[in-house]
């Protein structure tokens, strides 16, 4: 089998804090109530629904969500790459594995061109990207119900993360909420 479906994982995440001040400042700063303690958040009613409200209202009411950022991992092949690089606003890559530096170290010129092609279609690469979560809702909304198992296996991943019903998709109908 030719196909490797994609691995992914998040391995930080940053920007909380200062996004949810951000989010205040053109409205009454002193009416957040969210608390930070260390590494754990915990986002208040009132912030809550301020920034449910500002993302629902479109990218130019919900700019504060670009200053969270997560880091991700994955592995996946040359096809899902191509696809994802129709996201570059947004997501910083920080590196990805490279062939040349490693199998083909010692290739140059139009060998190494061959060499780079050969076995294209089962190479799996592996790269940490650094997402915003404003792009990361962009990914979600536009790609969720697409065909390719590697944006179903993203777009699952997408939901675990921390406030995804929150400052992704605050469209989103959470069981938990209806009690």
């Amino acid at each position: 089998m030719l196909y490797k479906k994609l691995k992914i994982e998040m391995t930080e995440m940053a920007g909380v804090r200062s996004s949810l001040r951000a989010m205040r400042f053109p409205k009454d700063n002193s009416k957040g109530d969210s608390t930070f303690c260390l590494n754990v958040v915990t986002i208040g009613k009132k912030d809550k629904a301020l920034a449910k409200r500002l993302i629902k209202a479109g990218n130019e009411h919900a700019k504060f969500v670009r200053g969270i950022d997560v880091w991700i991992e994955l592995y996946f092949q040359a096809g899902f790459m191509i696809e994802l690089e129709t996201y570059r606003i947004g997501i910083d890559t920080l590196s990805t594995s490279s062939s040349m530096h490693n199998e083909l170290k010692n290739l140059i010129g139009v060998e190494l061109a061959e060499q780079k092609q050969k076995d294209l279609s089962t190479k799996v690469y592996h790269r940490i990207s650094k997402v915003s979560y404003q792009t990361l809702r962009k990914m979600y909304k536009e790609r969720r119900n697409h065909k390719h198992p590697d944006w179903q296996i993203f777009c699952d991943f997408i939901e675990t993360l921390p406030f995804f019903d929150i400052f992704i998709y605050p469209e989103f109908i959470n069981t938990k909420d209806w009690s």
